[in-house]
């Protein structure tokens, strides 16, 4: 079997946009499957129905909208890994093959083909930044630290005085690997137990780190697949887009304040990057640009 991406992407946002990204990836990854998990939040009769005609048609689109594997993720900082370990377990309980697991937000589109051989050649895709409790970014801090040294998580990973931070958008993992994750994750932060804190940035790079220790080659991490503009001075332009899609260059763009640095900038990213965010979630001149572009 050729490597078989499963996009997992949480979503809340008007139909049309949602299906608007399905035929995005679609179109530069037309072998994968897209699994959409529609907040618990979502539960009108009519507008459910609205989101499942959206997808209508499209091939190897769900919409996770069985209430057994539907999360409520808020206000979106508490419950977006929940919400990808959703789809994840949706999908094995669809028996659907696939090789990688791509975690995407419902704000960003990819910009370029390839994504199918890059993650056959790299299992994980993942920023990994020391916590520093002297740093300004809100994620890293003693109270954090307590918290999961308190669930026993740290300790199940044989450390117990720090853990690690990362992009959000854009990890992925082969099968295998998320299935570990997937199963740590259960055990310490179950879903009867919202954890209160955006795991997705803390607790994939956390696991991933403590595998690099000793996992090998194939276990070494690179960067996110999603370029991300707001922890930067930086705009995604089409101009941007169309330097990214030539393979070559160098964004150079200083750090807002209180935010984590981005693990694309200063040094030659390009080849690892094939999404971007932030694409507004309406009709505008970048999402049309997008969808002009050729595979």
């Amino acid at each position: 079997m050729a490597n078989r991406i499963l996009f997992s992407i949480p979503v809340h946002e008007r139909p049309d946009i949602i299906r608007d990204q399905a035929l995005n990836i679609l179109k530069f990854c037309p072998n994968s499957v897209v699994v959409m998990h529609l907040s618990k939040g979502v539960n009108n009769d009519d507008d459910l129905a609205l989101f499942k005609m959206a997808i209508e048609g499209l091939e190897g689109v769900i919409l996770n909208a069985d209430e057994g594997y539907r999360v409520d993720t808020g206000d979106g900082h508490s419950g977006i890994f929940q919400a990808h370990y959703a789809n994840y377990l949706l999908a094995e309980k669809l028996g659907i093959d696939f090789s990688t697991i791509c975690l995407l937000s419902s704000n960003e589109l990819l910009i370029k083909s390839g994504l199918e051989d890059y993650t056959a050649q790299h299992h994980i895709g993942c920023q990994t930044v020391l916590s520093d409790p002297t740093s300004n970014w809100h994620l890293f801090n003693r109270d954090l630290l307590s918290r999961l040294q308190s669930v026993g998580f740290l300790d199940d990973l044989e450390i117990s005085q720090f853990y690690f931070g990362g992009q959000a958008e854009g990890q992925f993992y082969r099968k295998d690997i998320f299935k570990k994750m997937a199963t740590i994750f259960r055990n310490f932060f179950p879903r009867s137990r919202p954890a209160g804190f955006e795991t997705e940035e803390v607790i994939p790079p956390t696991i991933v780190a403590n595998l690099t220790v000793d996992g090998g080659k194939e276990m070494m991490p690179v960067p996110p697949i999603t370029l991300c503009d707001y922890c930067h001075d930086l705009s995604i332009t089409p101009k941007l887009i169309e330097k990214i899609r030539s393979g070559w260059g160098v964004i150079y763009a200083p750090k807002k304040n209180g935010m984590l640095v981005s693990p694309h900038i200063g040094w030659p990213s390009f080849k690892t990057i094939f999404s971007v965010k932030r694409v507004p979630r309406e009709e505008c001149e970048i999402r049309s640009f997008i969808r002009s572009l050729a595979p």
